[in-house]
């Protein structure tokens, strides 16, 4: 790996280009190094988990203790995380890092390997969604052998990882032109993956981190909370349901008690929906079903065709955790 150079866009582009963290005198940045990164809600390992983040998410360091650091990422959401789980970064670096090209898992599960085999060692596991820098020669050409692209992890750490399971991040973004059979065949992924308060990710996740997850990978970034997915979008009448229409679950109002929301799946048609309840399965919305839910959704929203209503949900490209954006 000697003679490999690793392309990354020059410090002087991103300083013409607009800012792409807030800049501020003081503040720390990192990027995670861990292909899914437990979020604890304290600086111990017995504490709650309360969120994830994947390798290649840009994050600030807002606290620390002992060899803990409190991390806000982009969703926001603030919790703790192991030091070694980050790749630390001036502000600088990580403008640069964020303009810089990169390759984004599209496979569940992968792994960068020592050397371009599959039977060499491993130096990390990936999966969906995860990003890694391309390494590139002298020629600025991305490195390749056989069936394996070179990459870097944020940290600098390097290895091969199999051209079938990534794509280039910019051009994969340009692509996705979500609709609802597209939301669907990505929530299928998921089947059989166990519940996991927190998780957002193929490994494990949660009902609304599921939700997060699947339309990350359609180009979409949605708030992180049921609490908070439930005003994003559009109100949707349960009669007049679409596939990828996020469905909601929970205790209704009553005289004593206001509405509340704590469960969310998505719709896939046929009086179906697909969600994170012990584990991802498909329920039905009839009751003469075998599989019915036996709890009825209080409320729906359609997330599609509405990033733009500033309502919560956003359009991955225009964020500028992930890539460059121009100046206004």
């Amino acid at each position: 790996m000697r003679k490999f150079v690793v392309l990354l866009a020059s410090v002087v582009f991103a300083a013409a280009a607009a800012a792409q963290v807030p800049s501020g005198e003081g503040r720390r940045w990192a990027v995670v190094d861990l292909s899914v990164n437990f979020m604890r809600e304290a600086p111990d390992y017995t504490a709650e988990n309360g969120d994830q983040t994947l390798m290649g998410t840009v994050v600030e360091v807002v606290g620390e203790e002992s060899y803990w650091r409190q991390i806000v990422s982009p969703e926001p959401y603030k919790a703790w995380v192991n030091e070694l789980g980050l790749a630390f970064m001036t502000e600088d670096e990580v403008n640069a890092y964020i303009a810089s090209p990169k390759y984004i898992c599209t496979s569940d599960y992968t792994h960068v390997f020592s050397d371009p085999f599959f039977s060499s060692g491993y130096v990390s596991d990936l999966v969906m969604g995860c990003l890694v820098r391309p390494v590139t020669d002298s020629r600025g050409k991305a490195v390749r052998k056989g069936r394996f692209l070179a990459c870097m992890l944020p940290s600098g750490r390097t290895g091969w990882v199999p051209k079938a399971d990534v794509a280039d991040f910019a051009a994969w973004t340009a692509s996705r032109h979500p609709d609802g059979n597209s939301i669907v065949e990505t929530a299928m992924h998921f089947l059989g993956v166990p519940y996991m308060w927190g998780g957002t990710s193929i490994k494990e996740a949660d009902c609304s981190g599921f939700a997060l997850c699947t339309y990350f990978m359609n180009g979409i970034l949605l708030p992180r909370n049921t609490s908070q997915q439930v005003r994003a979008g559009a109100p949707v009448e349960l009669d007049s349901l679409q596939p990828g229409d996020l469905l909601f679950f929970g205790t209704p109002a009553s005289d004593e008690k206001p509405e509340r929301v704590n469960h969310v799946g998505i719709y896939i048609g046929g009086s179906r929906f697909i969600h994170a309840s012990q584990l991802v399965r498909i329920s039905s919305l009839d009751p003469a079903q075998p599989d019915y839910y036996e709890r009825k959704p209080l409320r729906a929203r359609r997330i599609l065709g509405h990033t733009s209503d500033n309502t919560g949900p956003s359009l991955l490209a225009e964020s500028p955790w992930y890539f460059i954006q121009p100046e206004k």
